[in-house]
């Protein structure tokens, strides 16, 4: 376990180098070579419906310029999302908002290839970056929001073991309408009575 008198490891990664190893999947640092994958995929409205960032299509500079900013950031790791089987390449994972001070971030994710949804591989990812993030980066909570209508997702993070905590009525705008928030947490010592460590 890591000291809590340590500053969290916020190093960020480089390269295709694995960063952390799941059952199924192994997450890497984000390749700027898959821009034109996750622009594909962020278009797709069957991808997108449920995405916190909002639905604008970006260009090739836009996505660039925000893999710099991630790449550059002190509170954000994204990461690439790989089957382990194959390398093949399916969706991305971020901790965003990391406070060192408090010891949480909040987590999101999205499984682009669709033929690899619901296969419990978004599942694997988040699990592996919560062991992540208690273990290397040493915080005490990781917390999610969801739009309440993302039964698929709901599913998947209750029974990861996350908590419905809050709330947040019309937080977002999405295709002009306001719409709420579910706000679910875990914390570290949840994580690990359920899966060790």
């Amino acid at each position: 376990m890591p000291d809590p008198d340590l500053t969290p490891n916020l190093a960020p990664t480089t390269g295709a180098e694995r960063v952390a190893e799941g059952e199924r999947i192994y997450l890497s640092a984000l390749d700027k070579a898959n821009i034109p994958i996750v622009l594909d995929w962020l278009a797709d409205p069957d991808v997108n419906a449920f995405i916190l960032a909002g639905h604008e299509p970006m260009s090739v500079e836009q996505e660039e310029q925000w893999y710099d900013d991630v790449a550059a950031s002190a509170t954000d790791r994204v990461f690439e999302i790989h089957v382990a089987d194959d390398g093949r390449y399916i969706g991305n994972l971020g901790l965003h908002k990391i406070d060192a001070a408090h010891r949480h971030a909040e987590i999101g994710l999205f499984i682009g290839s669709k033929p690899d949804q619901n296969r419990g591989l978004g599942r694997d990812a988040i699990v592996t970056a919560l062991r992540y993030a208690f273990d290397t980066l040493g915080l005490h909570r990781v917390y999610l929001r969801c739009q309440p209508g993302n039964e698929r997702a709901l599913r998947a993070y209750r029974a990861i073991g996350f908590v419905e905590v809050g709330r947040e009525r019309e937080s977002a705008l999405v295709d002009g309408r306001y719409r709420d928030h579910l706000v679910f947490d875990l914390l570290e010592d949840e994580f690990r009575s359920r899966y060790g460590g």
